[in-house]
């Protein structure tokens, strides 16, 4: 039996932007945008909030608490030994990889990279990043990877670089694996490159804040594109 379980990782600890997962946006902690939104995708059988067991990420455990979404607490520089714990304590066949500071990342194209990984059935499929000239947006999307295939790296690799970066084993080697860049629907299209919709600064919340007045966990990708493009002209 197939069980699709996100995994979204984050922490308090960021060096370039500490405390950013509860810094607002549109009203709203950055965590709470990221775990509403993905709730409302149907291919998803669970979220999972996967933070620290340091005593600073409590805040965001209880906040996920708050929202019905579970919580799975490990190592905070380990991220991968993480990821591979939490997959098995939920159960999970399929893992979906979201990193937080995506506050916009989309029901719809989490579905769409779902759908295309159960249909197709390659080793690693995405659509987070402009990519094997995927031509997606980059912030809307996500990570989607076999539940084994993460043990398996979790079990391989000690490099550090692997261990802080889930899926960085697998981009190392790429001729090792089936890597499926999700194609975008035309509509959705950036081919100049040109959106950038992850925070990993202040400045980059502060800019977002400013191009989407009145967005709510709600609004789809069509409006989020409008409201860059707007911001844009």
């Amino acid at each position: 039996m197939t069980s699709v379980v996100a995994l979204v990782q984050a922490r308090m600890g960021s060096t370039r932007f500490p405390g950013k997962m509860l810094a607002p946006f549109q009203g709203r902690p950055l965590l709470e945008w990221v775990l509403t939104r993905l709730r409302r995708a149907r291919s998803l059988d669970r979220v999972v909030l996967a933070t620290s067991q340091f005593e600073r990420d409590d805040p965001l455990a209880k906040l996920a608490e708050n929202l019905g979404v579970a919580v799975f607490r490990g190592s905070e520089y380990d991220v991968l030994g993480r990821f591979a714990a939490a997959a098995q304590a939920f159960e999970a066949t399929t893992v979906v990889r979201i990193c937080a500071d995506n506050p916009l990342v989309a029901p719809e194209a989490c579905d769409l990279a779902v759908d295309s990984f159960l249909r197709e059935r390659p080793d690693y499929a995405f659509n987070h990043i402009p990519r094997l000239g995927n031509q997606w947006p980059d912030g809307l999307g996500v990570e989607v990877l076999d539940a084994g295939l993460l043990r398996r790296q979790a079990e391989t690799t000690a490099d550090p670089r692997h261990r802080e970066h889930v899926t960085a084993w697998i981009w190392d080697q790429p001729e090792r694996w089936r890597i499926l860049a999700v194609p975008c629907p035309e509509e959705w299209r950036d081919p100049e490159g040109r959106v950038r919709l992850d925070v990993d600064r202040p400045e980059d919340l502060a800019a977002l804040d400013a191009a989407f007045p009145g967005l709510t966990p709600e609004s789809g990708i069509d409006g989020i594109l409008d409201g860059w493009r707007r911001r844009t002209l």
